[in-house]
């Protein structure tokens, strides 16, 4: 049984209806201006739909994986995946309360799962970019502060 991903975004928010399954993503977060790091984001959310081939259930394991613009790697959060026979699709949403932004560059997540041999089935890549702004001093009269590019 296979898990093949229909759709995966990275946001500031996000709900799956519980009468209609619908999922509902807010905030899509594709880069993050700041004048300084590092910073923690509130709340960052990953949501994704798999659709499963076959009709049995389908069970496994999931992991989700961070990189950073210096190329190191860690685990973010892992879990089981289970999907009962009678349900075709898969729609989920991973909460990361308090996540660290220490560099600017390209961040990229890595979702992956695994099937129940621990076979590696699929994989979600979802980047954003950490890009560096500047600052306004507080209190500077509007003709004394820079001009930033749009």
């Amino acid at each position: 049984m296979t898990m093949k991903l229909h759709f995966a975004s990275l946001s500031l928010g996000a709900s799956v209806d519980q009468q209609t399954g619908n999922l509902s993503v807010f905030d899509v977060v594709d880069e993050i201006r700041t004048p300084q790091l590092p910073i923690q984001i509130q709340q960052l959310v990953i949501s994704l739909s798999l659709e499963k081939s076959g009709t049995g259930p389908a069970t496994g394991k999931m992991f989700i994986h961070v990189i950073t613009p210096d190329r190191k790697q860690a685990l973010v959060g892992s879990g089981e995946m289970n999907v009962p026979a009678d349900q075709r699709r898969m729609k989920a949403v991973f909460r990361l309360g308090g996540f660290p932004v220490s560099q600017f560059g390209q961040h990229r997540f890595v979702l992956s799962w695994l099937n129940a041999q621990g076979v590696k089935e699929g994989e979600a890549l979802l980047d954003f970019d950490a890009i560096q702004t500047q600052q306004i001093a507080q209190g500077m009269s509007p003709s004394e502060k820079p001009e930033l590019p749009n």
